[in-house]
């Protein structure tokens, strides 16, 4: 009898456990009807949480990530169950983070129908994912300096949060205000010229740039190239490229009166151009330049080459893309022109 009892136990325990699965699924799952890849990502989550009520977030292996194209899953949350967030990634100097990442999606319904006169593009991270040659330098140079930093070597967050995007003399006043302006000018020529032995050769177009630039020129769209990066390395990175000669102006930070963040380079561009703010794209992929590209009142593309999103999307950008491939660029290109 006693043994009876027991058989009858786990049996009715059997199948009250059961019936809780059956139920979990019938009042969460399936009304979801989420297809294709967000259902694996589902079933990852419910797994995680049958096996281990305790846990408090979750990080998504790589393999599960969600495909270009397919909107994030951290938009919906199962019942008691934290926010997913998908695991941080560089590829190809890329910061991909969570929904910000591209829920420019959401954004495009909102933005200005404009009759795009004109496209003006930064350079450094923008048509080349150059920051890792820069990184490089700035780390050889800045660690010659005693006491910077504590006498270590930079990192990548340091160097996207205080250097990329910035003009020399920006750069030089905040690190070293003892400096008087020949020796900021001297330490900037020498790491300029070591960037350009760095990135002879190596330097390849962002993915996409080439479909881009012929779309631009089968419409006749006015183009402009805007960076803070000094003349000699602006042209050495176009001349890559073949795309000196392409672009109708070359706008140079330091020969303007302000460099970005202000607006003026953006500006002077425009009015050399003959083009207006509001029927203008700027592309760029640093805060400053994102900064500047809103004032000047042109609808402003984040490039995520080097920045996460949120950086971005803070800087005023209104849409964000990976590459020139990106849906999401030629969604704004297609309804606008």
């Amino acid at each position: 009898m006693k043994a009876e009892a027991e058989v009858d136990r786990r049996s009715v325990t059997k199948r009250a456990l059961c019936l809780h699965r059956d139920t979990y699924k019938e009042r969460h799952l399936m009304p979801l009807r989420i297809p294709g890849r967000q259902r694996i990502l589902l079933r990852t989550v419910v797994a995680s949480l049958l096996l281990s009520t305790s846990a408090s977030a979750f990080i998504l292996s790589p393999s599960l990530r969600t495909p270009r194209g397919v909107p994030h899953l951290t938009s919906w949350r199962p019942p008691s169950c934290p926010a997913l967030r998908p695991m941080s990634s560089r590829s190809t100097g890329a910061i991909q983070e969570s929904s910000s990442s591209f829920a420019a999606d959401s954004a495009l319904n909102s933005l200005p129908s404009i009759q795009v006169e004109g496209i003006l593009f930064d350079i450094d991270g923008t048509l080349f994912d150059s920051d890792p040659c820069h990184l490089a330098v700035f780390q050889e140079l800045l660690l010659e300096q005693e006491g910077f930093n504590g006498g270590k070597m930079i990192d990548e967050e340091f160097f996207r949060k205080k250097i990329a995007g910035r003009q020399n003399q920006a750069i030089c006043e905040e690190f070293f205000p003892e400096w008087d302006r020949e020796t900021a000018e001297a330490w900037s020529a020498a790491k300029e010229a070591r960037f350009r032995k760095e990135a002879a050769g190596r330097l390849e177009a962002m993915k996409g740039l080439e479909k881009l630039l012929q779309w631009i020129t089968d419409r006749n769209i006015k183009k402009a190239a805007v960076t803070n990066a000094p003349r000699e390395n602006a042209e050495m990175m176009l001349q890559a490229i073949d795309k000196l000669d392409w672009f109708d102006k070359l706008i140079i930070g330091d020969e303007c009166e302000r460099a970005k963040p202000d607006p003026l380079p953006y500006q002077i561009a425009m009015d050399r151009l003959g083009i207006s703010p509001e029927n203008t794209i700027v592309i760029e992929d640093s805060p400053s330049g994102a900064a500047a590209g809103v004032a000047s009142g042109a609808l402003t593309v984040g490039m995520l080459s080097s920045q996460p999103p949120k950086v971005l999307t803070e800087a005023g950008c209104k849409a964000l893309i990976r590459d020139y491939e990106d849906p999401v660029l030629w969604q704004i290109l297609e309804d606008n022109n």
